[in-house]
């Protein structure tokens, strides 16, 4: 239960009734009223409005599982760390934020976040400050009982949970991740606080064409550190998962994706728009997190030979980039081409 802003931080609060005479019975009785129903809600300030709301969150994988992402990278952090130790029931589930139950709401709940419920002199803004450990407050709660607070972050763990005999790693892991810029899943550098963060594509599902119940799964026995997505040279539909700060699920102006037969080379081959579905589906986004997928484009491999691959590439516009976001770019390691590839059976 890696709390920040938990419940047991909130300021408690406490009623003294002064002595009154017999003639104010019935007043003092409203009063004891109205506050026991204040203590039973904890007297808490109202949190502010999860913007990950819509997010579902399961452990049951409906498709193979991508448990290799790149050590210390932000969505090995969040696989490995906040969602099986932050986001077990009743801690950082999306009752209130830090909301650990996905990459990207972990991620846009963490870095350059305001402090909610902060030390006694209020001496930390963020919880997650690119490039300096000491200032981010997920540090200090990690590694110091703050007076006030409810201690030492985890406060509770699953029962098969690692982090007694990893605490330590992955704690060192955390601050390489800060020290380093809190950079996003793809290595993108943290925006400054306050500017808007380019989009980021955190899910990518491929189904038959016309069928949401049977998708693609990725190679179990890949030649690198993660396998393609395994699919028949015919109509296939690819489920997109984009998110931004501002531009949450359904408000981009326009999502695309290009399919190349290398996994550089893009500039010159033609889109494929996305449709934004009325009625989206549920899958698995790359942190193995249940997730609502808006996006549809169909691609046709038909008559690609057995044993090819093809790379796809997603274009989001968010109406505030200058230039339109390509994920994966030409910046990107070879794992996330691979993440992003299908290989013809």
């Amino acid at each position: 239960m890696m709390g920040i802003d938990s419940k047991a931080d909130k300021t408690k609060c406490f009623f003294y009734f002064h002595n009154a005479s017999s003639r104010q019975w019935l007043s003092r009785i409203t009063i004891l009223l109205f506050s026991a129903c204040l203590l039973l809600t904890d007297c808490k300030k109202k949190d502010p409005e999860n913007p990950y709301s819509e997010l579902k969150s399961s452990n049951t994988s409906v498709t193979q599982t991508i448990d290799s992402l790149p050590e210390g990278s932000f969505g090995w952090l969040h696989q490995k760390i906040f969602k099986p130790t932050c986001a077990n029931s009743g801690c950082h589930d999306g009752t209130f934020e830090p909301d650990f139950r996905t990459i990207s709401s972990s991620y846009n709940s963490l870095v350059n976040q305001p402090v909610i419920s902060n030390s006694p002199d209020s001496s930390f803004q963020y919880r997650v400050v690119p490039g300096n450990v000491n200032s981010s407050w997920l540090h200090e709660r990690m590694n110091v009982f703050v007076d006030n607070t409810s201690g030492i972050m985890p406060l509770s763990l699953e029962p098969n949970s690692d982090w007694p005999t990893k605490s330590a790693y992955y704690i060192q892991k955390v601050n390489d991740w800060i020290a380093g810029g809190a950079k996003d899943m793809f290595g993108n550098p943290a925006p400054p606080a306050g500017v808007n963060a380019p989009p980021v594509v955190y899910g990518l599902a491929v189904f038959p064409h016309n069928n949401t119940t049977d998708p693609y799964l990725r190679d179990p026995n890949p030649t690198f550190g993660i396998g393609e997505i395994l699919v028949p040279s015919a109509l296939v539909d690819v489920y997109i998962l984009p998110f931004d700060d501002n531009a949450f699920l359904t408000g981009f102006n326009s999502v695309k994706l290009k399919v190349g037969s290398n996994y550089t080379g893009f500039s010159n081959l033609p889109e494929v728009n996305c449709t934004l579905l009325t009625t989206p589906i549920s899958t698995l986004d790359f942190g193995n997190s249940t997730n609502t997928f808006y996006y549809k484009a169909t691609i046709d491999l038909s008559g690609i030979p057995s044993g090819s691959s093809r790379f796809l590439r997603c274009y989001v516009d968010d109406g505030v980039q200058t230039n339109i976001t390509e994920v994966p770019n030409d910046n990107s390691a070879f794992f996330w081409y691979l993440l992003f590839a299908l290989k013809i059976q």
